[in-house]
């Protein structure tokens, strides 16, 4: 946990730079739990918020590094058609995305490309198996003193810059095993959209000084 939180610490400084823009980043996530394959996508998307903040810090002419706290919620739905049963796996994670952010115009806006790597922490779960309308199975998970909660991510997105927001999807996979038994992989396709504050004028001198 220690290793997610630290950098977190330093992450106001960085709406203090005169270069950088900040701003709340929200979205919707389609989940899913692979089986182990890369990118494969296993029963219904299991629908849930995303919601953290943006910090993004000029590099070059057209790239930048997006720094992203987020609480992101993962996990699977899966339909049963001849039982007539819902599977649900609902699973929390505090993420901190690091990621360059590539702009296809030398000029402010346009469209841009992003990748990179997620770091997560687990730290809430519900699990909830329904038949013909009838819970048969609702538990919450005890993540205390699981030793499995960390997973690490690779990510890729596309989205439109026009100055104050931006829009983009992003599809990130766990490169962790989320299991050691099933070896499950999470899957994500993310609809963010993020708002830049606008920044503060400078000040203008006071009177001048005879």
């Amino acid at each position: 946990m220690r290793w997610c939180l630290t950098p977190l610490l330093f992450l106001p400084l960085l709406s203090h730079a005169q270069s950088a823009r900040s701003g709340p980043r929200a979205g919707v996530g389609l989940a899913t739990i692979s089986a182990g394959q890369f990118l494969e996508w296993n029963g219904l998307p299991k629908v849930g918020p995303i919601a953290g903040w943006s910090f993004e810090v000029p590099w070059t002419e057209q790239a930048s590094f997006l720094i992203e706290p987020m609480y992101m919620t993962k996990g699977s739905l899966i339909q049963n058609p001849t039982l007539r049963s819902w599977t649900s796996t609902r699973l929390g994670y505090l993420e901190l995305p690091v990621l360059i952010k590539f702009s296809l115009q030398s000029d402010l806006g346009g469209i841009f490309l992003t990748g990179g790597a997620i770091g997560g922490y687990w730290i809430n779960g519900r699990f909830k198996v329904k038949q013909d309308g009838s819970v048969l199975t609702d538990q919450k998970y005890t993540v205390t003193g699981s030793s499995n909660r960390t997973q690490v991510s690779v990510t890729a997105g596309m989205g439109w810059d026009i100055g104050t927001s931006a829009f983009e999807v992003r599809i990130q996979q766990s490169i962790t095993p989320f299991s050691p038994v099933i070896r499950g992989q999470n899957l994500v396709v993310g609809l963010h959209y993020t708002y830049y504050l606008p920044k503060k004028k400078e000040k203008k001198d006071e009177e001048e000084i005879d």
